[in-house]
């Protein structure tokens, strides 16, 4: 059976058709917090259908216009505390949209007012439609919902060792306690029932899919992270940190690609969420070829909030090559994968934002415990991508953060480049598109 007609779900890799950009018939528009903010004051508890229509035209003409033409399907303030109310409220669909807007300001955290994610049948997105409603006052900009895949290369598993324990020197390392560092992992979720995850502090917030990791990707970035160690079960984990899980896909690939698409809407409430949790790193294991000025802005916050990002640099080197986000947003670390024989993946991109590169290929962790229909394997497997490359950084810098609380995230990422290992490939040079400064090395990091 050719992968096209194949009823199982694909990850990205190699050989693979092109996936979409854009998740499909959604759009980001952003209203201008200063048009909005004198009609909404600083109570949003007081909010009524009466403040909402006094709101001025220059941001409803557009968004009326968006209605009759897109045939808006849902209308979502994404950083309103209100918005789940909004959902169970028995408005009209115009009084709905209304009241979205104007909680969008009132209810969103400080540098995120304004955000909405509008639901469209995906023929109705066009550019003269994107245009039209940027173009008006109230406006600040409108943008199609960046699609993120996992970053999971297709591969059979050759060895069932921990061979990338060794490649960066973990067992050599002086390794701090990492108990009190918070490390999040916006993903597929996490089977936290897993006997390699007894004892570890989860946090797990499914943001209303079902609590089972069906595709199994979260539990094995998870696993790779945060493992017990020492328990005579199964593998070890990089470090003893918490984690704090966000499930931001959903249980079903995108029915045209077959790809898990991530839910726009929650991925962008998660990463507004990791900001506030206390998380000092966070584990993006998934990637995409659009950008995003809000996802930018999103990653600036967490910056601010001392929280150092790693992110995946993709498995379409075959495929072009293409520049993928967030590994290449400013501020987010990049990381890609190389082989046992500490070479590049084939599949693993290059380019101007890679940091490092850490074992991607054939790397065991764990698994949920039961079957899927879309993982036939279980409890633990190998897997290959640069979404098994990105744990291992994610968790050398919870270990640095341990030995350094008062670090910055500029400061993790720069002991992470400065102290990685140069390889063969790299010839003379300090840094390359295809392995950033080198290889991770967990014992140069924390001597």
């Amino acid at each position: 059976m050719s992968p096209q007609e194949s009823d199982q779900p694909t990850f990205g890799g190699e050989g693979e058709e092109t996936p979409p950009e854009y998740v499909p018939g959604q759009l980001i528009v952003r209203v201008r917090d200063e048009v909005v903010r004198p009609f909404v004051g600083g109570a949003p508890m007081t909010m009524t259908m009466e403040t909402a229509r006094a709101l001025p035209d220059s941001v409803f003409e557009p968004l009326e216009y968006l209605r009759r033409e897109g045939r808006v399907r849902d209308f979502t303030p994404v950083f309103a505390t209100a918005g789940t109310r909004l959902t169970r409220a028995n408005l009209k669909p115009r009084e709905r949209q209304r009241l979205a807007v104007a909680l969008s300001v009132a209810e969103a955290p400080e540098g995120l007012a304004g955000v909405n994610v509008v639901e469209l049948p995906e023929g109705q997105v066009t550019d003269e439609l994107i245009e039209t409603v940027a173009a008006a006052p109230g406006i600040e900009f409108v943008e199609r919902m960046p699609a993120r895949w996992l970053a999971r290369a297709p591969a059979d598993p050759l060895l069932n060792r921990q061979w990338g324990l060794r490649a960066i020197r973990w067992f050599q390392a002086d390794r701090p306690s990492a108990a009190d560092v918070l490390v999040a992992v916006a993903d597929t979720g996490i089977d936290a029932a897993h006997p390699d995850f007894a004892g570890v502090d989860i946090s797990y917030d499914r943001m209303g899919f079902a609590a089972r990791d069906i595709v199994g990707h979260g539990t094995h970035v998870a696993g790779i992270i945060a493992a017990r160690t020492n328990n005579e079960v199964g593998i070890a984990g990089i470090c003893d940190c918490r984690l704090a899980v966000w499930k931001v896909f959903p249980d079903d690939p995108e029915p045209t690609s077959r790809r898990f698409i991530i839910d726009g809407d929650r991925y962008m409430q998660a990463l507004r969420e990791v900001a506030d949790s206390g998380a000092k790193v966070l584990n993006l294991s998934l990637g995409g070829t659009a950008s995003s000025q809000l996802e930018q802005q999103l990653f600036d916050r967490l910056e601010q909030f001392g929280v150092t990002v790693v992110a995946a640099m993709g498995n379409d080197f075959a495929r072009g090559n293409p520049t993928e986000y967030p590994a290449a947003y400013r501020g987010v670390f990049g990381v890609g994968a190389v082989t046992e024989a500490e070479i590049r993946s084939p599949y693993s991109n290059t380019g101007r934002q890679i940091g490092l590169v850490a074992p991607g290929s054939n790397v065991l962790s764990t698994l949920p415990t039961a079957r899927s229909k879309y993982r036939e394997a279980s409890n633990y497997a190998a897997w290959s991508g640069t979404s098994m490359a990105t744990p291992h950084v994610a968790g050398v810098a919870a270990l640095l953060v341990a030995r350094h609380p008062d670090w910055t995230p500029s400061d993790v990422k720069q002991r992470l480049q400065e102290t990685a290992r140069k390889l063969p490939d790299m010839a003379t040079k300090d840094w390359t598109q295809a392995y950033g400064k080198g290889l991770l090395d967990a014992q140069a990091s924390l001597s």
